[in-house]
């Protein structure tokens, strides 16, 4: 049996095993830990060597998940990340010191895994997670920072023990698997958190039953404004940091923004000065790491006059903060937003919050099941607008709207491509392709 098994996997490049693990189960989430844990267990029998950062949440666990690992290269610690979903390149996953992974190395993952597996099925999530430990233990890693795909309880990055667990935000996303109340959300995020280690807490208020359940697993909850906390500067270029061990000035604002991303820069500056044991980071390390993090698709400025900005907002809480970051660009032109998002969000909530900036919608529609199509989308931003006049076309995907919409751009303007990882990676993908004004 193993011998056709080394045979079957033999030669199959990247995009071969993409397609291979996509059939593996048959549903896309299955909430569950006993089969990933039974192949992890095949695969590492003793656990594993490096330390382990677990980042959950509504939003944030993509910025804060950079923070921590920049910071972390920084002070010269052979640092692993694992993230999802990718934009543009499947190996965008996973990270070793900020570079992503060579097709050779993932390749061979997907052999061992593929070997240690056998007959149990995988999601493509589970499969993923299974990628990165092999990945990362090959590599010698020291640290991994492991952001959770959904939720938490029964995420599969949760069969890993944490050292030090994030939770950097709450809303309602994902209600279908994680319940359709923010406390119902907050218990299966607070999951990851382990007896006698570090839970931090990115929430202002955070939920009494969630304080609740952490004081019963006897987790040490570090929570954000009580045993740190972080203060824009009066002029708005900097920002500084406190907890009751460090004090640091005239921090570099992370990705060049302030508002949520300070709390996400104060959560990650609290993992590093809560990991000395690993390393001891020092201020430089600490703002060298913070002026180097970057992230595609969250607030990205990738062109100004006219100014074109690509985020991956689809829920409530990070359209919100979308909306704010654009109202605070100064263009005197229109807004013309390229969107699409999956039909299980609450699209047309999501589409009211923006739609008093936006001048005009290009929507585009997304293949598969849990697609939205461009008229589903369409209708749900007439309604989010109710009465008020709209200027709005359809498309049947993402790179056409966008190269429409380019063409209809002064240099006064603002371009917005927003919501589902798909829109934004599909253009990503091929905007090298698509003459923009400069």
């Amino acid at each position: 049996m193993t011998s056709n098994l080394i045979a079957r996997t033999n030669n199959k490049t990247v995009a071969d095993w993409l397609d291979y693990i996509q059939g593996l189960h048959f549903r896309e989430i299955d909430m569950s830990l006993e089969r990933v844990r039974k192949v992890y267990e095949v695969l590492c029998p003793n656990g594993v060597d490096f330390k382990i950062i677990s980042i959950a949440g509504t939003n944030g666990k993509g910025s804060t998940a950079e923070l921590i690992s920049s910071i972390f290269r920084e002070a010269g610690l052979k640092t692993g990340k694992f993230s999802s979903p990718h934009l543009v390149k499947f190996n965008e996953r996973f990270s070793l010191s900020g570079r992503d992974v060579e097709d050779e190395h993932l390749i061979n993952a997907f052999e061992t895994v593929e070997r240690a597996r056998g007959v149990t099925p995988l999601t493509y999530f589970e499969y993923c997670l299974l990628l990165a430990i092999v990945v990362f233990r090959a590599q010698g890693v020291e640290v991994a920072v492991m952001e959770v795909g959904l939720g938490g309880r029964l995420d599969a990055v949760n069969i890993l023990d944490a050292e030090i667990a994030v939770i950097t935000s709450i809303s309602l996303d994902h209600t279908a698997w994680l319940g359709d109340t923010v406390e119902q959300i907050a218990l299966e995020k607070a999951g990851i958190a382990r007896k006698d280690k570090p839970c931090l807490l990115g929430l202002k208020r955070p939920y009494d039953v969630l304080k609740d359940y952490l004081d019963r697993k006897e987790v040490i909850i570090e929570q954000l404004d009580t045993r740190f906390s972080a203060r824009e500067s009066s002029a708005g270029d900097c920002w500084s940091y406190h907890s009751d061990g460090l004090t640091l000035h005239s921090l570099p604002l992370p990705f060049s923004q302030s508002g949520v991303q300070l709390t996400n820069a104060a959560l990650a500056v609290r993992v590093v000065e809560l990991s000395q044991d690993l390393v001891e980071a020092s201020e430089d390390d600490i703002k060298n790491g913070l002026k180097s993090a970057a992230i595609k698709g969250r607030c990205q400025l990738i062109n100004r006059a006219p100014y074109i900005v690509f985020d991956v907002a689809h829920n409530e809480a990070s359209v919100l903060r979308l909306t704010e970051f654009v109202s605070g660009l100064e263009y005197t032109g229109k807004l013309i937003a390229v969107c699409g998002m999956l039909r299980d969000k609450e699209v047309k909530a999501n589409l009211k919050i923006i739609s008093p900036i936006v001048d005009s919608w290009r929507m585009c529609s997304i293949d598969g099941a849990r697609g939205s199509t461009s008229k589903d989308m369409a209708q749900s931003v007439i309604v989010s607008a109710e009465n008020d006049p709209i200027s709005l076309l359809q498309y049947d995907d993402a790179v056409t709207a966008y190269k429409e919409a380019i063409n209809d751009l002064t240099a006064h303007d603002c371009l917005l491509v927003f919501g589902s990882f798909f829109v934004v990676g599909d253009i990503l993908r091929h905007i090298a392709e698509i003459p923009r004004i400069s």
